[in-house]
């Protein structure tokens, strides 16, 4: 996939920023939940400060989101809200670390990372793109893309305790839902709202509402669906890497949409 199929193309990156942000994201997976705060801080304030868009760059209004998120993700943790806390955190590791690898493959070689994530990283400094939309262009990359193999990676260290919707790790998964639901409700106001009409009220790209819809509402479910599917087929890396292949083929599709998607500027 080369630029022009990442979506529309911006100000090309730097490739020193990026280095610079893949530095940033570290060279072994996170041990910690307050490791992963740390990482994400870095991250936002020198996408922030090397880029044209400043705060509005599209890893910094992705990392913004995602780190309130993991921040609340830590107080829970803390507070003993979680039924199978060891579950939990190396979910939340194993998540975050897509991410820092995404960026570091990114910035190795542009080609060797995943289509949905180029998607972002490609047209970060666009200034036809809002932030709202960077936001949720790294959530359909993390959640369509990432979220069913770090599913697949935790149960390897911490197995599965049961296939029902009563087991403890289906509780806690169900609460980070709420989590996300609360900040991507109102995203989803945000984007809704800037996609329902022009200065004039006439209607914006139907289907950019649609996809809008399809990256906050369809993933968190889907994703454990995937990934009881590979675990049950053993998590071969045959069957891992095709589902990775598929997941990302499908997440570049919406990805794609959404960076098009028409805003009343």
């Amino acid at each position: 996939m080369d630029a022009a199929e990442t979506g529309r193309p911006g100000a090309p990156p730097d490739a020193r920023d990026l280095r610079r942000l893949a530095g940033l994201a570290g060279d072994t997976p996170p041990t910690s939940i307050p490791e992963v705060v740390e990482r994400l801080e870095a991250i936002l304030d020198e996408a922030a400060r090397s880029s044209p868009r400043g705060p509005d760059d599209g890893i910094a209004s992705f990392t913004r989101l995602y780190l309130t998120i993991t921040r609340r993700i830590g107080e829970m943790v803390a507070s003993g809200e979680f039924r199978s806390s060891p579950f939990l955190v190396r979910l939340d590791l194993e998540f975050a670390e897509r991410f820092f690898r995404a960026l570091r493959d990114h910035a190795d070689d542009a080609r060797t990372a995943p289509g949905v994530w180029r998607v972002l990283f490609d047209n970060r400094s666009d200034p036809h793109v809002a932030p709202v939309n960077f936001a949720v262009l790294g959530v359909n990359a993390h959640i369509n893309y990432d979220l069913a193999p770090a599913l697949v990676a935790t149960w390897r260290t911490v197995p599965p305790d049961g296939d029902g919707a009563d087991s403890a790790q289906h509780h806690d998964y169900d609460l980070v839902n709420d989590v996300f639901a609360l900040e991507m409700d109102g995203l989803r106001e945000e984007l809704g709202s800037l996609l329902s009409g022009g200065p004039d009220g006439a209607p914006w790209d139907v289907s950019a509402n649609w996809l809008s819809d399809l990256v906050v509402t369809f993933t968190r479910d889907l994703a454990w669906i995937e990934a009881t599917r590979v675990w049950r087929q053993g998590a071969t890396p045959q069957a891992c890497a095709d589902s990775e292949r598929r997941l990302d083929a499908i997440a570049t599709f919406i990805g794609q949409g959404v960076l098009r998607a028409p805003l009343p500027f």
